[in-house]
């Protein structure tokens, strides 16, 4: 019916997956890809995770609406507790790319200011 907004990153899922989650250790990776930034680099594999999430949400029988699906994503997935705490780490970086990442791109501020996760 429609494209796929997957695929940004130029990485599969698992490779887009394994790439976000490894910048929680030290030090943090580099760019996945030379030509760019490491904020771009971990921002497009970001992006892909949250469009995979919400693709596979919006296929699945039924018809949620969007904020249920975004309080879905940020409080009940492993992905969005990733996200959440990526986004501290991204604060916390001597990288000016990384902390505007943290600060306003990697979680919708709906979500910073609306509610809290329930994940523990």
């Amino acid at each position: 019916l429609g494209r796929s907004t997957v695929g940004i990153s130029g990485l599969s899922m698992e490779e887009a997956a394994r790439y976000v989650t490894s910048h929680l250790g030290e030090p943090p990776p580099p760019s996945y890809d030379t030509e760019m930034s490491a904020a771009e680099a971990l921002k497009r594999a970001c992006d892909d995770l949250k469009a995979f999430y919400h693709e596979a949400t919006v296929a699945q029988p039924g018809n949620p609406a969007g904020d249920e699906i975004q309080k879905w994503f940020w409080q009940q997935t492993t992905a969005g507790r990733l996200l959440l705490d990526l986004q501290e780490v991204c604060r916390k970086s001597a990288d000016q790319g990384m902390q505007m990442l943290g600060r306003s791109l990697l979680v919708p501020r709906a979500v910073v200011h609306g509610f809290k996760p329930h994940l523990k």
